[in-house]
C-alpha cells in the first residue's frame, strides 16, 4: 500500500492557538466529511502576502544567444541548490540555469532515442532533483540525474480502460498523478459530460498505475447520426480542474464552488471547501472576447478562423472559476473566472484548514496554456516560477519573490 503524507484538517484545527471566526468560516459535517464554508476572507485593507513588482530570476531575451530564447515552454521547476530547469515541447529540450540566469546544461531534443521527446507535455521535480518528463506522443516518462544524463524510461500502462494519458496533473513524492480516458459508450445527442476522466498514480520506482478516481469530463457538444458522433467545443461548458502537492490531490467541477480533497491512496473525499456564490448568466460581452481570443489565436497560428463563431451553441451560464493551484504549503489558489484574453485576476488563497485568507496579485503576463500544452507554475514558500509573455508576446521564464 502507498503511504502518502495527507492533509488531516481535523488536527490543523485543533492545533490552532485559537478557533476560526464563525462569522468568516463555517464547518459540518456530512458523512464523515468535513464541509468548509468560506463566508468573507481574513485579510483587512493592505493586509496579506504580496508579489515582488520585479522578478529575482529571469530568463528569456527578444533577441541573442539560442539559450535565451524561449518558444513553448510547457514547465519549469526550482532545484535545492536554487538553479531552475525548464522544459520546451518546440525542441524537446530540458535546460538548466543558475540563479543568474545563465545557462548551465542542456539535455535531451527531438526525438525517439534515450533522453529524447517527440511532444514533451510536462516537466517536474521529484526528490533527489531528478527531473521527470512525461512524452505525449510516445507515451513514455523518462527521468533525467541533476547533470541532465537520462537514468529512466518506461511507457505508462493505462488502467482499466486501455486508453493512453491525456495529461499529467503533477508530482507528489516519487509518483506522478495522471489522467486518462475512462473510456465508456460514445456519448448522446446533445450537450453532454465526455469522455469520463480517471485519475491515477503512477510509481516512478516500477511504472506501477493505480487507480485514485474517476470524474465526469468537461461539457461538449456531441452531433451523434448513423454513421459517426462528432464531438465539438461547447463554449463556456464546465469541467473539471485538478492540482496536487505533497500528498494532497484537489479536485473541483467549475459548475459550482466545491473543491475536494482527496486521498491518493484510496480515492475517498476528506474534506470539502465550498464558496456559496450565486450562477453568473453569459453576457454579451463575454461571447464578444471569446470571438475575439478565437480569432487571434487561429490567426496566430496560421489556422482558418472556424465559421459562425458566433451562432454555436454556448453554455448560458459562467463557469464558477477558471483553475486551482496548490502551493508548498498546501494552501490553495483559486484563479476566478475571467474573460478570454484577459489578464490573471488575483487569485483567492485559502489554508490547508480551509480559511479564506484575501487575494493574491501576480505581475501581468502569466500564461497556463501554450497551443493546447498546459504551463505549470510552481507556488514555493517564498517565490512564484513560471512562464510570463510581454505585450510583444516574447516568453520568458521568470521567478518572482512571494512575501508573507
Amino acid at each position: 500500500m502507498l503511504l502518502w503524507p495527507l492533509s488531516c484538517l481535523s488536527a490543523v484545527l485543533a492545533a490552532c492557538d485559537a478557533p476560526p471566526d464563525p462569522s468568516l468560516t463555517t464547518r459540518s459535517d456530512s458523512a464523515g466529511i468535513l464541509i468548509v464554508t468560506a463566508e468573507a476572507p481574513m485579510w483587512g485593507p493592505g493586509e496579506g502576502w504580496t508579489v515582488s513588482a520585479e522578478p529575482l530570476v529571469r530568463i528569456g531575451a527578444v533577441d541573442g544567444p539560442r539559450e535565451q530564447l524561449l518558444d513553448g515552454v510547457v514547465g519549469a521547476v526550482r532545484m535545492s541548490d536554487g538553479d531552475i530547469v525548464l522544459g520546451e515541447w518546440t525542441t524537446g529540450e530540458l535546460r538548466r540555469y543558475d540563479p543568474e540566469g545563465t545557462l548551465v546544461w542542456r539535455a535531451a531534443g527531438q526525438g525517439e532515442g534515450p533522453g529524447e521527446h517527440r511532444m514533451l507535455a510536462f516537466a517536474g521535480l521529484i526528490p533527489g532533483d531528478t527531473v521527470v518528463t512525461w512524452d505525449r506522443r510516445l507515451n513514455r516518462v523518462q527521468l533525467f540525474d541533476p547533470d541532465g544524463g537520462p537514468v529512466r524510461a518506461f511507457r505508462v500502462e493505462a488502467p482499466g480502460s486501455g486508453a493512453l494519458p491525456t495529461g499529467v496533473i503533477g508530482v507528489s513524492g516519487r509518483h506522478l498523478v495522471l489522467t486518462f480516458n475512462a473510456g465508456g459508450a460514445e456519448p448522446e445527442d446533445g450537450i453532454v459530460r465526455w469522455p469520463a476522466v480517471r485519475i491515477a498514480t503512477l510509481s516512478l520506482e516500477d511504472g506501477g498505475v493505480r487507480v485514485v478516481m474517476d470524474v465526469p469530463g468537461r461539457e461538449v457538444r456531441a452531433d451523434a447520426n448513423e454513421e459517426f458522433v462528432q464531438v465539438m467545443e461547447y463554449p463556456f461548458g464546465k469541467g473539471p480542474r485538478y492540482s496536487v502537492s505533497a500528498g494532497r490531490l484537489v479536485v473541483v467541477d467549475t459548475e459550482r464552488f466545491a473543491v475536494r480533497s482527496v486521498s491518493l491512496d484510496d480515492g475517498a473525499v476528506t474534506a470539502i471547501l465550498r464558496r456559496d456564490e450565486p450562477v453568473r448568466a453569459v453576457t454579451d460581452e463575454d461571447v464578444d472576447a471569446y470571438v475575439e481570443w478565437m480569432t487571434a489565436g487561429s490567426v496566430a497560428a496560421g489556422l482558418h478562423v472556424p465559421p459562425g463563431l458566433r451562432e454555436q451553441p454556448m453554455a448560458p451560464t459562467l463557469p464558477a472559476l477558471t483553475s486551482i493551484h496548490l502551493d508548498a504549503a498546501g494552501n490553495l489558489w483559486v484563479e476566478p473566472h475571467s474573460r478570454r484574453g484577459s489578464q490573471v485576476p488575483p487569485f483567492q488563497v485559502y489554508t490547508p484548514d480551509g480559511e479564506w485568507l484575501g487575494t493574491v496579485s501576480v505581475p501581468p503576463g502569466l500564461e497556463q496554456e501554450n497551443l493546447g500544452l498546459p504551463v505549470r507554475f510552481e507556488i514555493g514558500d517564498d517565490y512564484i516560477l513560471g512562464v510570463w509573455r510581454d505585450e510583444l508576446e516574447v516568453e520568458y521564464v521568470r521567478m518572482y519573490g512571494l512575501v508573507k
